[in-house]
C-alpha cells in the first residue's frame, strides 16, 4: 500500500515471502542476521588459477593477502552472460536490495575457484551453485567454507569442494548463481536511493551509478571494463512505479503472492561492460521525443512536477544522436534511448548505454527561470553523453589507464554535437577557454599526471576522473584533428569504431587506425600518429614555444621547453625528456597560414624559419590556438601585437585574442614575461566586445585578484579593473536586449558581476534595487532576468544583511527548478557576514537542512572561494574531516574538489605550512583525494612564490598608472 512518505510498505514478513518467490530458496532471518553482523576480516586471494592453495585464519576463514596487491581479477574464468534480478525495497527503515544473479562463464584455464567482485553485499551461502553445461547440467559442489569475502580487494571467492575433487575444466562453460542482500543506501553509488518531494510528500526512488567500480555494490560481478557480457535484467517494483534498464521492456509479471508488486523483464543487452549497466525504479513521468524516421525511440524521464522542464532535452537529444550516427558512420545500435533526471546524483551525468542518468541541472531547462548558461550546460552534457554511446560504450577502453579515450573524446565531440544544434553559442570558439586554457592551469603543476596513467586501486581510478582526462584529452584530440584534417580524422575514427565494436581498445588501436587513414589520404605528417601522440599522452605537461625574431634578415628562431608555474628540486630529479612533436602554425595577416613541426628530439639547437615579413608587422603563432602549447615572443613582437590590439583589435582573430591574454597572464605568473607587458595589454580590453577574449582576460584578472584581495594594494587593483570593465558594462547595459547575440547575453552576466565586485556604483545601485523589488514580489519572474540572476543575487547578498540571505534561502527551498536552485545556492556564499558563512558550512552536513548531499561539497567549495570564507572552510574541513569522509565516499571524489577550493588562494608561509601539516596528519585517509592534495600544495607554493616575486611589480605598475 502507499504511505504518506511516498514509499510503499513492505513488511519484513512480506519482503521475506517476496524474496522466497524471487530466488526460489530460503534465505530467511539467518541471512538478515548475517547481513547485519560484522563482515569477515580483510583478506585477499592470489591472482592465479588452481595452483594457488587457500588458507584460513581463525573463524574468518580469510584468504591470504596477495603480496603484490594486484586488484585485477584472475582471467581463469570470464563472463558470457548475466541474468540479474533485483528488488530494491524502498521502505523507510528497511532500505535494502534483494537480489539473485546467474552468470554464464567460460573457463579459460583449469581452476578450483571463481573470483569476482562484491562490495557491501552478503551472499546466502546455501544459494550458491556452480553448474557445468553439457548434455546434462551437472552441479559442482561448493566447499562448506568456500564463500570468502576479501573486503580490501572487494573480491568474492567461490571455492569448489576439495573432497569431491571438483574443478572447472578448461574450455568448458558453467553457470554460477547466488542470492544476496545489499543495502539501498543514500551514498550515490552502486544501486542507491534518491529522495525528492512531490506535493509536499517525500518520495523515494532507486537509481544506479556504476562507474568506475561500483557495479559490484549492486550485484556480484566481474567488474572490469574488458570483461564484457550480455545482461538480462529483471527489476521488481510497486505497481504504481516504473522500472527502466538499458534495454526495452519485453514483459511484466506479477510477483507471486501479491497484487502490489511486479517484475519487469527487459530484453537482453548487447555485449557491454558492467560500469554501463543501469537500473531505475521510480514514479516518474515520461516525455516522448519526436525522432522522425529514426530506427530508435527517445524518451526523457523526470519528476512529474518537472515534466515541463524536459522539453528542451527532448528537442535536441534526437538531433544530436542522429548527428553522431552520421559523424561516426555507424547507426545507434540500441532500439531506444532513455534519459532521466535524478534528484540526487554525484556526477554531472552517466552514459549508461540506452539509459543515461543526469543531475537535474544537466538535463532540465525552464524557459522562464533558467539562464542561457543553464541551456548551454544541458546541451553540452547531452552531447557529451550521447558521444559516449559510440566512443566508450560501443568501443570501451581496455582498462582505466585509457579512461581518457572515453572522456577526452566525448569532451571533444560534445562541441561538435552542440554546435550542430546551437550554433549561436559558437562552441568551437568557446572550446579554448572552457577546456584548453582551463586545463593548462592544472597541467602546469609538477604534480600533474600524464593523460594515460597506470592505475590499479579504485582510489587511483577515481583520481583520474579529472581535468587532465577530460579537458586535456579533448584538447589533444582537437589538435590531432587539425593536423590530420577533418576528412582523414573522421574516416579514421569510423574505421577504428567499426573494427573494435562491442570490444575493447587501447590508445594504440586508435593511433593505428588514424595512421593508416593518413597514408590513404596522403596526409603530410613527419612521423606516425603514435609517435606524435605518445609525446602528448605519455608525458605530463605541455611546452612553451619561444619565438625570437631576427628583424633584419626575416629569420625566426623557435625552441620549446616544458611550461611550469614553478620549478622545484623534484623537477630536477625527473629524468623525463620534456620535448614534444609540436604542430606549429603562424600568420602575419590571418590570410596566409604557414606551418612547420618541432621534433621531440630537437635538443641541441633552435628550429629556424625564414618568414619574409616587414619588421614593423606582428607575427602570431598557434593560429586559433589549435595546438596545446603556450607561445612567448621577443619583447618587440609583444609590443607590435599590443599596438595592433589598441588600434584595431579585430585584425587579430577572436580566438587568438583570447590566446594572447591567457598566454600573457600565465607567462607573467611563471616569471617568463614581465607584468608591465601583460598589464599594458589589458588596456585594449576597453575596446573589446567579444565574449571569448573577455573570458580569457577575466580568468587572468581573477587570479591576480585572488592573490591581492587581502593586501594593501588591492584598492589600486580594483580601480584598474573597474576602469577596464566599465566601458563594457556601459555598452551592454544592465538589461537584456531583444534579438541580441547569445554570447552577448553571457558576457553581460560577466560584466555585471565584475562591475559590481570592483565597486561600480551604478551596478551596485541597480543590483540592490532589483533585488529589493524581487523580495517585495517573490513570484514575479520578470523582475530579474535569469541570465543575470546569479551576479545580481550574489552582489545583493554581499551588499546586504541577513534579510537578503534568508530570502535567497527561502527561494532555494521553494524552487522546483534545479538550475535556479544552483544559482541561488552559489550566490548565498557571497555574503560577507562570517556567521552566515558559518551557518552555510553547518547546513552542508545537516541532512535536514534542505541542502542535498550532491550539493554539499559545492557549498563548502563556494564558501572557500569567498575571500572571507576560505579560512573558515579550511577550519571546517579540518574539524569535520571524519564526518566529511562519511558523507562523501562517492566514486567521483567530492573531497578532491573541496580541498582544491579551500587551498586555491593560499599564498602565505603560514597557510602553506598548515596545509602541509593537514596533509601529513590525514595522509592515511585521503584516499582518492591524495593527488588533489598534492596539487593544492603545489598551487599554494606557486601562489607564495607569486607574492614574493610579482606582488610589488604589479603594485608599482598600478601606482605609476593611477
Amino acid at each position: 500500500m502507499k504511505t504518506t512518505d511516498g514509499g510503499y510498505v513492505v513488511s519484513k514478513c512480506r519482503a521475506f515471502l517476496l524474496f522466497i518467490a524471487f530466488v526460489g530458496s530460503l534465505i530467511a532471518v539467518g541471512l538478515l542476521v548475517y547481513f547485519l553482523a560484522d563482515r569477515p576480516a580483510a583478506s585477499s586471494v592470489t591472482n592465479g588459477a588452481s595452483t594457488a592453495s587457500p588458507s584460513t585464519s581463525g573463524s574468518s576463514k580469510a584468504e591470504v593477502i596477495s603480496s603484490n596487491k594486484n586488484v585485477r581479477l584472475p582471467r581463469a574464468v570470464l563472463p558470457i552472460r548475466y541474468d540479474v534480478r533485483l528488488f530494491p525495497v524502498l521502505e523507510k527503515g528497511n532500505f535494502s536490495i534483494l537480489g539473485h544473479v546467474s552468470i554464464d562463464v567460460h573457463c579459460k584455464m583449469e581452476t578450483d575457484r571463481i573470483v569476482l567482485h562484491s562490495a557491501d553485499i552478503v551472499v546466502d551461502p546455501k544459494s550458491v551453485e556452480v553448474m557445468e553445461h553439457g548434455k546434462t547440467m551437472k552441479t559442482l559442489m561448493v566447499a562448506s567454507d568456500g564463500i570468502h569475502y576479501d573486503t580490501e580487494m572487494e573480491f568474492l571467492v567461490i571455492r569448489l569442494c576439495p573432497k569431491h575433487k571438483d574443478k572447472l575444466a578448461k574450455g568448458t562453460n558453467y553457470t554460477l548463481s547466488m542470492s544476496f542482500v545489499g543495502h539501498l543506501t543514500d551514498q550515490l553509488r552502486g544501486l542507491y536511493r534518491s529522495t525528492y518531494k512531490e506535493d509536499g510528500i517525500e518520495k523515494y526512488m532507486a537509481v544506479s551509478q556504476m562507474e568506475p567500480t561500483d557495479a559490484r555494490r549492486a550485484f556480484p560481478c566481474f567488474d572490469e571494463p574488458n570483461m564484457k557480457a550480455i545482461f538480462s535484467v529483471t527489476l521488481g517494483r510497486h505497481r504504481h512505479m516504473t522500472a527502466l534498464s538499458n534495454m526495452p521492456l519485453i514483459n511484466t509479471t506479477q510477483m507471486e503472492g501479491t497484487e502490489e508488486f511486479y517484475w519487469d523483464h527487459f530484453a537482453p543487452s548487447v555485449p557491454m561492460s558492467t560500469y554501463l549497466v543501469a537500473f531505475i525504479v521510480a514514479n516518474f513521468t515520461q516525455v516522448a521525443a519526436d525522432v522522425g524516421n529514426a530506427n530508435w525511440k527517445f524518451n526523457i524521464y523526470a519528476r512529474p512536477s518537472a515534466r515541463n522542464q524536459a522539453q528542451y532535452a527532448s528537442e535536441i537529444g534526437p538531433k544530436i544522436q542522429a548527428f553522431f550516427e552520421d559523424y561516426f558512420q555507424i547507426p545507434f545500435p540500441l532500439p531506444k534511448q532513455d534519459m532521466i533526471a535524478i534528484p540526487d546524483f554525484a556526477a554531472g551525468a552517466m552514459e549508461n548505454w540506452g539509459l543515461i542518468t543526469y543531475r537535474e541541472t544537466a538535463l532540465l531547462y525552464d524557459e522562464k527561470k533558467s539562464s542561457v548558461s543553464n541551456k548551454e550546460r544541458v546541451c553540452e552534457v547531452i552531447a557529451h553523453e550521447l558521444a559516449h554511446q559510440w566512443f566508450g560504450n560501443l568501443v570501451t577502453m581496455d582498462w582505466w589507464t585509457d579512461l581518457w579515450l572515453n572522456e577526452g573524446f566525448a569532451s571533444y565531440a560534445e562541441y561538435l554535437g552542440s554546435e550542430h544544434v546551437e550554433p549561436g553559442l559558437k562552441w568551437l570558439q568557446q572550446f579554448v577557454t572552457r577546456d584548453l586554457q582551463d586545463v593548462m592551469s592544472l597541467d602546469a603543476l609538477e604534480s600533474s599526471h600524464p593523460i594515460s596513467v597506470v592505475v590499479h586501486h579504485p582510489n587511483e581510478i577515481n583520481e583520474i576522473f579529472d581535468r587532465i582526462s577530460y579537458g586535456k584529452g579533448a584538447t589533444i584530440i582537437r589538435m590531432l584533428a587539425a593536423f590530420l584534417g577533418e576528412k582523414t580524422f573522421r574516416q579514421g575514427l569510423s574505421n577504428y569504431l567499426k573494427s573494435r565494436q562491442y570490444g575493447n581498445a587501447v590508445q594504440d588501436d586508435l593511433w593505428d587506425a588514424l595512421t593508416k587513414q593518413a597514408k590513404v589520404n596522403k596526409v603530410a605528417i613527419p612521423t606516425g600518429v603514435k609517435q606524435i601522440m605518445d609525446t602528448w599522452t605519455l608525458k605530463m605537461g605541455f611546452p612553451v614555444v619561444t619565438v625570437t625574431r631576427e628583424y633584419d634578415n626575416n629569420t625566426v628562431l623557435i625552441s620549446q621547453e616544458r611550461f611550469l608555474m614553478q620549478r622545484s628540486n623534484a623537477s630536477s630529479q625527473d629524468k623525463t625528456v620534456y620535448l614534444w612533436w609540436v604542430p606549429l602554425t603562424y600568420t602575419a595577416d590571418f590570410q596566409t597560414i604557414g606551418s612547420t613541426w618541432l621534433s621531440d628530439g630537437q635538443t641541441s639547437k633552435k628550429h629556424e624559419l625564414s618568414i619574409p615579413i616587414d619588421k614593423s608587422q606582428w607575427l602570431i603563432f598557434n593560429v586559433d590556438q589549435m595546438g596545446y602549447y603556450r607561445i612567448n615572443y621577443d619583447a618587440q613582437n609583444w609590443q607590435l601585437i599590443g599596438q595592433q590590439l589598441m588600434t584595431n583589435h579585430s585584425a587579430i582573430s577572436v580566438i587568438n585574442r583570447a590566446q594572447i591574454m591567457d598566454d600573457a597572464f600565465n607567462l607573467a605568473e611563471a616569471g617568463q614575461l614581465d607584468y608591465m607587458t601583460t598589464l599594458n595589454l589589458t588596456r585594449y580590453l576597453e575596446h573589446e566586445s567579444d565574449y571569448v577574449p573577455w573570458d580569457s582576460a577575466l580568468s587572468g584578472m581573477g587570479s591576480i585578484s585572488s592573490m591581492m584581495s587581502r593586501t594593501s594594494g588591492y584598492g589600486l587593483l580594483k580601480k584598474h579593473f573597474r576602469t577596464i570593465i566599465t566601458p563594457l558594462y556601459n555598452k551592454l547595459g544592465f538589461d537584456q536586449k531583444m534579438g541580441e547575440d547569445i554570447l552577448m547575453t553571457k558576457l553581460r552576466a560577466n560584466a555585471v558581476s565584475w562591475a559590481c565586485s570592483m565597486g561600480n556604483k551604478d551596478c551596485i545601485s541597480r543590483v540592490v534595487s532589483s533585488y529589493a523589488q524581487w523580495m517585495a514580489d517573490p513570484e514575479n519572474v520578470d523582475i530579474i532576468s535569469p541570465n543575470v540572476k546569479g551576479p545580481v543575487t550574489c552582489a545583493a547578498i554581499r551588499e546586504g544583511d541577513e534579510a537578503e540571505w534568508e530570502f535567497a534561502l527561502n527561494r532555494y527551498m521553494s524552487s522546483n527548478v534545479a538550475s535556479e536552485q544552483a544559482v541561488l545556492l552559489a550566490s548565498m556564499s557571497c555574503s560577507e557576514k562570517p556567521w552566515i558563512l558559518a551557518k552555510m558550512l553547518e547546513m552542508s552536513l545537516n541532512s535536514t537542512s534542505g541542502i542535498r548531499k550532491q550539493d554539499a561539497a559545492r557549498v563548502i567549495s563556494q564558501v572557500a572561494y569567498n575571500s572571507l570564507g576560505r579560512y573558515m572552510a579550511f577550519n571546517f574541513i579540518r574539524d569535520k574531516w571524519d564526518e566529511l569522509r562519511k558523507v562523501f565516499p562517492t566514486t567521483f571524489s567530492s573531497m578532491s574538489g573541496i580541498i582544491k577550493a579551500v587551498a586555491a588562494s593560499f599564498n602565505t608561509d603560514l597557510e602553506l605550512k598548515e596545509l602541509m601539516q593537514f596533509r601529513d596528519e590525514r595522509s592515511a585517509s585521503l584516499g582518492g583525494a591524495e593527488r588533489a592534495m598534492q596539487q593544492s600544495i603545489d598551487r599554494a607554493k606557486n601562489n607564495l612564490n607569486w607574492m614574493r616575486q610579482n606582488y610589488h611589480k604589479v603594485v608599482d605598475w598600478l601606482q605609476r598608472v593611477y
